[in-house]
Order: C-alpha cells, then sequence, then structure tokens
C-alpha cells in the first residue's frame, strides 16, 4: 500500500469527517482527506486529486448518495466506493451494493472503517494484477496465433517450393501463401535489374492500386538518407523493419503512400544468393508491431529457402537441392556429405594425408521438444547449424543427419594426440555462448563420435558409418567422445561379453542396493527412500545402470531380478526396525516385463508380507508407457495392490503421455517429476510453468508430488514455493549401501 492515501469523502458535516480521519489515523492509515458537499465539487475533486477510496454518507441535503455512487460509477469506475451512513438500511445497503458500491459503514460503528478500507484498496490491487495477467495471457496468445500462422505459411512455402519449377509461378504462390495464411495485407516479391539499377516487382498479393504498383518500382542509386525502406535492405544485406510508420522519425520514399494506404508496418527482408542480394521480399501490415524477434525469424527462413530455390532453379536443379539439402538447417544430408566426402579423400593433395570425420548429436533433444515445444528444438538446430557456418566459411564441410545429429569433414590431425584439439576447434566451441530463444537461454550438451582416414576407413561411406558407430560407443559408454579405433569390434565383442556376465550376476550375488532419501520439502523430514540397483561386475567393476538395465530388460531376466529388489528391500526394512529406526516408506521400480506377468500381483504381495508388520511400507514406482502397453489389465493389478497397502507412483512423470483421464482412473498416490525438469527449473520459465502445473494437477487428483534430481538449495526452494511434497537428490544425499541407511537418517534429521 503507498504511503499517503488520498480519500474524496462527500460530507456535509464537519465533524463527522473529523472523526471518520481519526479512526483512520488510530487504525494507521495516513490518508488525506478532500471533503465535498455539492455534485459539481465531487466531480472536480475526481478529477483533480485522482481518489484512492471514495467516502459518502447516504443522505446529503444538496444531493443523495445515489446520486454520488452514479457519478463515482461514471467518472472513477475502479475506485472503491464506501458508504458511510447513520441513516441507511439494509434494503438501501443491499440496493447500492448491486449499483457498484464497494461496501458500507455505520456512522455508529467507524471502527469497521479502516478494515473496509484496507479491504477494498487490496480487491482493487488483485483487481488491477488480475487484469494485467489476463492482457499477458491475451498478448500471448495473440502471440502464439500469429507465430502459428507464421509456421504454417512457412511450411506452405516449402511444399510450393518442392513443387514448382517455373520462377514466375513461385513467386506468384509464395506471394498469395504469404497473403492467405500468413495474414499480411499486401506482398511483393522484386528482384534487381542489373542493367538499369532499380529494383522490379515481380509478383503481388494481397491489398493493391496503380500507386503502390508504380511506388514498388524503387531506384537503388538515390544516396540520400530518406532512401526507400527497399533500397536500405539491398545495400545493407540486412532486413528493414518499421514496425510504426506513423511514428517514423524521418520520413522515406512511399512513407506517407503508405500511410495514405492505412498500413501500420512494413518490412523489407533481402534475397541472397552466396551472399550477393539479387532482390527483397516486401510485406505490409495494417496492425502495428507484427514484426516480433519470433516472427522475423521465421521470414527470414522463409526467404533463406527461398534465395535456395531460386539459386537451383536457375540450373534446373531444384529436384537435386531438396533431394540433398535439409530444410531446417539448410545443410546438406548425408547422401550429398559422402559424395563430397568421396571427392575430398580422392584429391591428390590426401595421398598420405588425413581427413576427420567428427559426428556430434544434441544430447536431449526430444526432452526439449516434449518440454518447450518442437518449435524451440527446430529453431535450436537452426542456430546450431547458422554457428556451423559462421565458424566454417566452406560450408560443404558440415551436414545434418537428421535426429539433431550433425558431421564436419575435417583437414589435419589424425592421431589420438590430436583428438582434444580437434575436438576443440571443430564442435566445442560453438557451443561455448548459450543459445537464446524466444527469451529462454539453453545450453544444450553434445557427444561426438570420430574416424579418421585412411586409418579407420578408406571409402566415404564406411569413414561416416565408423564415426557414428563411435557416437554410438560414446552414448553407450555415457562418454564425452569416442575415437572408432576404440570401440572396433563392438558392440558385438564387449556387448555380448558384458550381458553374458550379466546373466549369472544374481547367483554370483553381484547385485547391491543403494538407497536415497525422499524427504518433506515443508518440514525436511525423511518420508522415504527410493531402491535403486547396482551391479558389482567381477571385471569391470561398478556398471552404470543405464548400461546392464536395457540389457536386464533385453534378455527377459529383469523378472528375476526384480523380483530380488522387492524382496531385498523387505529385509532391508525388517534390519533397520530390528535396530530401532523408525518405519520408514522404501520405493521399488518395477519392469514392464513384470507388470505384465499374470501372477505379478501375488509375486508381490507375497514378497512384502513378511516385511515387517506393515506392508504398507512398500512403493512401486511405475513408468507412464508401462501403462499403455495394456491399460485395463494395469490398471485392475495396481487397484488389488493398492488395496492391500501398497503405494502407486508413477515415475519420470512429464516425459510421457498421461492425459486427464487417464490419471482420474489410475490407482495412483505419487506422481515424480522428472529430473530433466527439474535441473531447468531456475533458468527456464516454460519449465517452472510446467513443474507448477504438474504439482497442482496432482493435488487436484489427490496425489502427491516428488521432484526427482533436486540438487540446489535454488531448486528447492521454488518447489516450495509451488507447494511440492517430497525431493530427492544430492542436495540431501547421494545413493548409500542399506547398512549406512541408519546414518543417513540421523545426519538429516540433525541438519532439520
Amino acid at each position: 500500500m503507498k504511503g499517503k492515501l488520498q480519500l474524496v469523502m462527500v460530507e456535509d458535516s464537519g465533524p463527522d469527517a473529523e472523526l471518520v480521519a481519526r479512526n483512520l489515523a488510530k487504525a494507521g492509515l495516513d490518508v488525506a482527506i478532500h471533503r465535498v458537499e455539492t455534485e459539481s465539487d465531487f466531480i472536480r475533486a475526481l478529477q483533480t486529486v485522482e481518489p484512492d477510496v471514495i467516502l459518502s454518507d447516504f443522505s446529503l441535503p444538496q444531493f443523495d448518495g445515489l446520486r454520488a455512487l452514479d457519478i463515482a460509477v461514471k467518472h472513477a469506475s475502479e475506485t472503491p466506493f464506501i458508504f458511510v451512513s447513520g441513516t441507511i438500511g439494509e434494503e438501501r445497503a443491499i440496493d447500492a451494493l448491486r449499483r457498484g458500491a464497494t461496501d458500507y459503514v455505520l456512522k455508529t460503528n467507524l471502527s469497521r472503517l479502516p478494515a473496509a478500507v484496507e479491504r477494498s484498496l487490496r480487491e482493487v490491487s488483485l483487481k488491477a494484477e488480475k487484469a494485467k495477467s489476463d492482457q499477458q495471457r491475451r498478448d500471448q496468445e495473440v502471440r502464439l496465433k500469429r507465430l502459428t500462422r507464421a509456421l504454417r505459411m512457412l511450411s506452405s512455402t516449402g511444399s510450393a517450393i518442392l513443387r514448382l519449377r517455373n520462377r514466375t509461378e513461385l513467386f506468384d504462390e509464395v506471394c498469395r501463401i504469404a497473403a492467405d495464411q500468413g495474414g499480411y495485407d499486401r506482398v511483393v516479391i522484386s528482384l534487381i535489374d542489373p542493367d538499369a539499377r532499380t529494383l522490379r516487382p515481380r509478383a503481388w498479393a494481397g491489398t493493391d492500386s496503380a500507386a503502390l504498383r508504380a511506388a514498388d518500382c524503387v531506384e537503388l542509386d538515390s544516396g540520400t538518407e530518406s532512401a526507400d525502406m527497399a533500397e536500405r535492405a539491398i545495400h545493407s544485406g540486412a532486413p528493414s523493419i518499421h514496425n510504426d510508420l506513423a511514428r517514423e522519425p524521418q520520413p522515406w520514399s512511399r512513407h506517407e503512400l503508405l500511410i495514405a494506404h492505412d498500413y501500420a508496418a512494413a518490412a523489407s527482408l533481402p534475397l541472397l544468393i552466396d551472399g550477393t542480394v539479387i532482390g527483397v521480399v516486401s510485406l505490409f501490415s495494417k496492425q502495428h508491431d507484427v514484426f516480433d524477434p519470433a516472427e522475423l525469424d521465421v521470414l527470414l527462413e522463409l526467404t533463406a529457402n527461398l534465395a535456395f530455390a531460386l539459386q537451383y532453379l536457375e540450373r534446373d536443379e531444384a529436384v537435386h537441392f531438396l533431394s540433398y539439402f535439409d530444410s531446417l538447417t539448410g545443410l546438406a544430408k548425408r547422401p550429398l556429405f559422402c559424395q563430397r566426402l568421396a571427392q575430398l579423400m580422392s584429391f591428390d593433395a590426401f595421398d598420405g594425408g588425413t581427413l576427420t570425420v567428427v559426428v556430434f548429436d544434441v544430447q536431449k533433444l526430444g526432452a526439449i521438444n516434449d518440454s518447450m515445444g518442437r518449435y524451440v528444438g527446430d529453431r535450436l538446430l537452426e542456430k546450431i547449424a547458422v554457428r556451423l557456418r559462421q565458424a566454417y566459411p566452406d560450408s560443404e564441410c558440415a551436414a545434418y543427419f537428421g535426429g539433431g545429429t550433425f558431421a564436419l569433414m575435417l583437414t589435419g590431425g589424425g592421431n589420438t594426440a590430436d583428438t582434444g584439439r580437434i575436438l576443440q576447434n571443430a564442435a566445442t566451441q560453438l557451443f561455448i555462448e548459450p543459445f537464446h530463444i524466444d527469451g529462454q537461454e539453453l545450453r544444450p550438451a553434445i557427444r561426438y563420435g570420430v574416424a579418421f582416414y585412411p586409418h579407420d576407413a578408406d571409402a566415404a561411406d564406411a569413414l561416416v558409418q565408423n564415426a557414428e558407430a563411435a557416437l554410438k560407443a560414446a552414448r553407450e559408454d555415457n562418454e564425452k567422445y569416442m575415437l572408432f579405433g576404440f570401440v572396433t569390434g563392438r558392440p558385438t565383442s564387449r556387448g555380448l561379453a558384458l550381458e553374458a556376465r550379466l546373466s549369472g550376476a544374481l547367483d554370483r550375488d553381484e547385485f547391491r542396493l543403494h538407497y536415497q532419501p525422499k524427504v518433506a520439502i515443508d518440514s525436511g523430514r525423511i518420508e522415504g527412500l527410493e531402491a535403486l540397483l547396482r551391479w558389482q561386475d567381477t571385471e569391470d567393476g561398478v556398471v552404470p545402470p543405464s548400461i546392464f538395465i536395457p540389457l536386464l530388460e533385453r534378455s527377459g531376466a529383469i523378472v528375476d531380478v526384480g523380483e530380488w529388489v522387492l524382496l531385498q528391500a523387505v529385509r532391508d526394512m525388517r534390519s533397520w526396525s530390528a535396530a530401532g529406526l523408525p518405519s520408514v516408506r522404501v520405493a521399488v521400480n518395477v519392469s514392464p516385463l513384470q507388470l505384465r506377468r499374470r501372477d505379478f500381483v501375488d509375486r508381490v504381495l507375497a514378497s512384502v508380507e513378511p516385511a515387517v508388520t506393515q506392508p504398507c511400507c512398500v512403493d512401486l514406482e511405475i513408468t507412464e508407457s508401462m501403462l499403455m502397453q495394456d491399460l485395463e489389465l494395469s490398471i485392475r493389478k495396481l487397484a488389488q495392490l493398492r488395496e492391500a497397502g501398497i503405494g502407486i507412483a508413477i515415475d519420470d512423470f512429464g516425459t510421457g503421455y498421461s492425459s486427464l483421464r487417464l490419471l482420474a482412473r489410475l490407482p495412483v498416490d505419487t506422481l515424480k517429476v522428472d529430473r530433466s525438469f527439474i535441473q531447468s527449473i531456475g533458468d527456464t520459465p516454460n519449465i517452472m510453468t510446467l513443474v507448477s502445473t504438474v504439482v497442482s494437477l496432482a493435488r487436484a487428483f489427490n496425489m502427491r508430488t516428488v521432484a526427482e534430481g533436486v540438487e540446489t538449495a535454488e531448486q528447492l526452494q521454488i518447489l516450495r514455493t509451488m507447494k511440492c511434497d517430497q525431493a530427492q537428490g544430492f542436495l540431501f544425499g547421494r545413493p548409500t549401501p542399506a547398512v549406512e541407511v541408519p546414518a543417513a537418517i540421523a545426519r538429516l534429521s540433525r541438519s532439520q
């Protein structure tokens, strides 16, 4: 609440006004009261004072309170209006409230007035905040609709480029699509006449007139500061954007003509082929500020695609271009990359020399698409391609294979000692600076696979395949990069050997359970543990779960191992109970193969029953995708377990495809928010909104929420604000063996 409140008071009695002021001051309100008695003075006060609150008597000698209310509704509709009277009855008070009054206070009970004033001010503030929020939402919806329209236009122009081989037909179709689907009021494509140094229109769409067509012919050597926007775009090679023509500080050619035709915004975007401007695409709109950064990015992509199409149409190679270049990034596809690589390998200059192929991919691109939208993922790929072209003027050395995977062919180097320098110069430096997309800062991680010519292969296709095999091995081993020379024979030799040893790991007692605490966010108290499977291999030592869990799934051994996990968790709970540890819930992950077994429920109940006296201390964690395989049967099984006191949680929630209808049917107690969302919750507004929505959704279905992967105090505070129930992650402790659980619980209890 601001310092001094301005109050206009309609009151004919000075002593009554002083009583009101005294009661407000007694309550700690700093007010300036402007007392009026007549209708004209009241109107003048509303216009000059701009009051925060209006107080009015109901019965006045010169005009009544209801008249004052009508005047206030007309001249200050958002200002709270409170009747302060000793004569107002209940029926008249109700009528006054219906006509717009905020409240009424009897003069015999002025002690209630300060609270009424404060409440009315709070309501005004909340109303203003809601109006602001509603306006922001409407603006966002308008922006989203406009961007969707622009993307649809971009897609349609891409189809036109694929379909049309005649330049005139292509120009006409692009203009028509931009006007009909893009929503622009007028679109013109113009090309430079090099002989006359004039920009001449080649195609139009939208509203038109003879005067506009005449003005579309632009002389390119005006040499004046008032050069036309199209001329500026051609000379600078950059877009010329005017989002408010009526407020242009310096008029230019066509400026007054466009305003006379009711255009509010205009833009000219250069068409460039091999760095040379050959023409412009000009767009006109009767709406202000239509060319925001997101829409401008789409338009620049449209002009880039059109320029590429023109380049190959002139050579009658449109089909070749669309077959060999990726439309999203503008980089060569795999076949053209291999063709160029083969040509480079055939040069005499590389006899005895080396070539390096680096294949890298953007990690968690799917998570970016799922959480932020496919548009953000596509824009990220486009910006990566732009950086590649900037870093390598010879763009033929770069390619895009799809699915977030890029490739580079590099000369020089070629041995293990040079690998660090090669990778640093090849791609890592391109990701030092973050990518900014729609106000969001993205710092994607990448992984490499490297193959050398002629050491790893002497043919282009084989060299690329080997680099991809190295990338795959890097993924499997969770390495930053991998050289093909280190993975020869994978995955057959190493993978099969590992799988063979894994098949006997259960009999050799090589599996272990580690436990990670789940902490109540509001109290800091440990409310549960998650059992995590670990494998101590006799040859490789501790094998990451990301490697051996898929092998267990593929072989089917996950069923027996999963049953062992449940039994071992029960045994550990029993030992903790015997040691005097308070009862704590333990969550166990369930495999899809386990859930699909007909005797799944019986096996779980048999495993849990001898545990402790409280079988309900066990929770089962399942993934969203598991439920979709046989939904009705899964629901029946989980319902039986829940009736037996076993908790059910959906793990990695947000990465699957659960619907509201499905959630309403599932016998589920807990939603676990995937760690990929928690890691970005502090610096990505869309992710914060998504997690908040999940928490609210869970509360609506009477479910708890657990945030996985909490590593910082900032993340915990954000989750606390959202009223998330529980958190687990390195902030509270790493997974620990069963024998160390009592000490871990004691440590966390002391830190509360």
